[in-house]
């Protein structure tokens, strides 16, 4: 009599084999989900200050984005006290600067999830804003700053140099 399929003990101990190795292999997945989410997130905030540099050249005028928590709402407004790994607006700035007003024409929201990233800032702590010639200008009215992104003891940074390009550089939080 010839015998088909497998016995239990064939069975648990395949299973306790592949137990073993998803348990070696899954904590190694966490880092790569990090830097996945990390290099999203900088790619996402890289694309909107590009989009508002070329959207300020074209149209000519000034062109802004500011952090909000109010992307997802039918009234987006800038939110000084919101953090930018809660979302923006990009928008052009034709009244107040730096802030979404009745006289502005929104181009484009990002709304994310912060879970435990943190972004800081140099010069551009509430808003970043391009001129029609192409250079950036904050608050402070410098033309030069950066975003830096963190996540996991991993940090991207964003760049400005005094033309209003964007570079990018990573290392540690």
């Amino acid at each position: 009599m010839r015998q088909r399929g497998v016995t239990l003990v064939e069975l648990l101990t395949t299973v306790a084999v592949f137990s073993i190795l998803l348990g070696i292999a899954v904590p190694g997945y966490g880092f790569l989900v990090n830097g996945t989410r990390l290099a999203s997130m900088t790619n996402k905030l890289n694309g909107a200050l590009s989009y508002a540099r070329s959207e300020a050249i074209k149209r000519g005028v000034r062109v802004s984005l500011c952090k909000s928590t109010s992307v997802d709402t039918s009234s987006p407004a800038c939110d000084a006290g919101a953090g930018w790994q809660h979302g923006w607006l990009v928008f052009v700035d034709q009244g107040v600067i730096g802030t979404f007003d009745g006289a502005d024409h929104l181009l484009t929201v990002q709304t994310q999830k912060p879970d435990d990233m943190s972004v800081s800032t140099t010069n551009f702590s509430t808003y970043a804003s391009y001129l029609p010639s192409g250079v950036s200008q904050g608050p402070t009215h410098l033309a030069t700053g950066s975003f830096h992104i963190c996540l996991g003891g991993n940090k991207r940074s964003l760049i400005i140099n005094s033309t209003g390009r964007v570079r990018l550089t990573s290392g540690g939080c």
